[in-house]
């Protein structure tokens, strides 16, 4: 039963109970403590809460601290505020949806050139028939026990081999977005502080934005995150930086060796965990840079093998830190337990014949040609757009919406931009997956004019 008097007015023992549940009189510890009474049915679907001056009042903490707190539960849906009224206790918990997520895709479409889904060109991957044929000749079972470590001794070999640091632990997952909301999962908790890129990796920003952490944004210029912005989100004191070293998405922005050195120089003197997706691995052009290369003990480096070797191989290493990894594998063992083994065999398969080898390569070398060509004739058409790497190119435009239907009426399908800001920005942006452009060079320029058009479009004011 409630302590409160009545739904549109908080009694003094809600105050106290509030207050009382506090353990931490800082944002993120009075966030927790109200989650948890909620949780424990102490504050009641509807209740009104008190107002932010009369539970700074009772902690003896500025009104401020007790608006992060709010703000912190109204992300993560706990709580909603109704203006004048008051902030209640959210009647109905909605589930949440990765929003943004979602936002990139929509139905596909046969017709036209579809450019928005960030995926590898299927026909450029290795092929996997004869991967799987030489692995399921050798053994029809690759686990013995459900105890067996999760990752096969030869993929292990493999990965410590090609490893941008020394981990202090390796294993392996579902794939980069799997990595990453496990990692999130150990290392975020409801009203921590997070830095990440902006523009940045859409489901990313939902993981955060669910887990109720504050996203702090820094900003990314030719070589990665500019060590000034890095700097001043540090003054926050986050609990994690995310970045993308390679072929960032959207960007396609790559991470140099200089700005590695001197992104550790800013983060030596803070406690945060750096967490590196390398999404793209094996298909970028640039070098395999890791701030764990300074700081190893307290990085994280994600590589995924999706765009390089498939998608459906469902496979991403995670090596570095052990306070991170350790209870990361051991939550692991409750659930899925392990990356299939018979996966794990054939990507080593495709990690060590020759022939497949030489088709990844091949593939690098034609998502930079495809890139290269479409970037020289934007240019052509007077459209800047990001230098970079991988499969993606991000494009400024004048009005988002304009951009998308105007490419739609040319027969081109681009992923909208406002999905990838941490916050809303304007001019808008389209992300486009340049790696799926066809090798046909008056096609290539066609989407290269039709882009152009797309840039300057403007709204169209309907008369009255």
């Amino acid at each position: 039963m409630s302590a409160s008097t009545g739904p549109d007015n908080p009694s003094q023992s809600v105050i106290e109970l509030v207050a009382e549940a506090v353990e931490d009189a800082n944002p993120r510890g009075i966030a927790a403590a109200v989650h948890r009474l909620i949780r424990a049915g102490q504050l009641s679907s509807g209740e009104r809460l008190p107002t932010v001056r009369e539970l700074a009042a009772a902690l003896h903490v500025s009104p401020a601290t007790v608006s992060e707190a709010w703000q912190a539960l109204g992300a993560v849906g706990a709580i909603e505020a109704r203006g004048r009224a008051g902030s209640f206790v959210k009647s109905v918990v909605e589930p949440s949806r990765p929003v943004r997520y979602l936002g990139i895709g929509g139905a596909p479409s046969s017709d036209g050139l579809d450019l928005s889904t960030g995926t590898p060109d299927a026909q450029l991957l290795p092929s996997l028939k004869e991967a799987l044929e030489r692995v399921t000749t050798r053994s029809s079972s690759w686990t013995t026990s459900y105890l067996d470590d999760p990752v096969i001794p030869a993929l292990e070999e493999v990965l410590l081999r090609t490893w941008p640091f020394q981990p202090a632990r390796i294993t392996v997952v579902d794939g980069a977005l799997d990595a990453l909301s496990r990692i999130v999962d150990q290392v975020v908790r409801l009203g921590d502080r997070v830095v990440m890129e902006s523009p940045g990796f859409p489901p990313l920003i939902d993981l955060l934005e669910r887990s109720g952490a504050e996203i702090i944004s820094v900003e990314l210029d030719e070589q990665g995150v500019i060590p000034t912005s890095l700097s001043a989100a540090l003054e926050l004191a986050p609990v994690a930086l995310f970045l993308q070293p390679r072929a960032q998405n959207p960007t396609g922005t790559s991470m140099t060796r200089y700005r590695a050195s001197e992104l550790a120089q800013v983060l030596a003197s803070s406690r945060a965990l750096i967490i590196e997706d390398d999404h793209s691995g094996d298909i970028a052009m640039a070098d395999d840079v890791s701030i764990g290369q300074f700081l190893p003990l307290r990085t994280v480096h994600i590589r995924s093998y999706s765009k390089s070797h498939g998608p459906d191989l469902r496979i991403a290493a995670i090596g570095g830190s052990a306070d991170v990894i350790d209870p990361l594998t051991a939550r692991r063992m409750l659930g899925p337990g392990w990356t299939s083994r018979l996966l794990q065999a054939v990507l080593v398969e495709l990690l060590s014949d020759a022939a497949a080898i030489d088709q990844v390569q091949s593939a690098r070398r034609t998502y930079s040609e495809r890139s290269t060509r479409f970037r020289e004739a934007l240019k052509d058409f007077g459209v800047t757009c990001s230098p970079g790497d991988g499969i993606n190119v991000w494009v400024r435009v004048e009005d988002e919406r304009s951009a998308l239907v105007t490419l739609a009426a040319a027969g081109m399908r681009v992923a909208p931009g406002g999905p990838f800001m941490v916050e809303s920005v304007s001019p808008g942006a389209v992300r486009i997956t340049c790696g799926l452009l066809p090798d046909d060079e008056a096609l290539l320029a066609q989407a290269a004019e039709s882009v152009a058009r797309a840039v300057g479009a403007q709204p169209v004011l309907r008369s009255v």
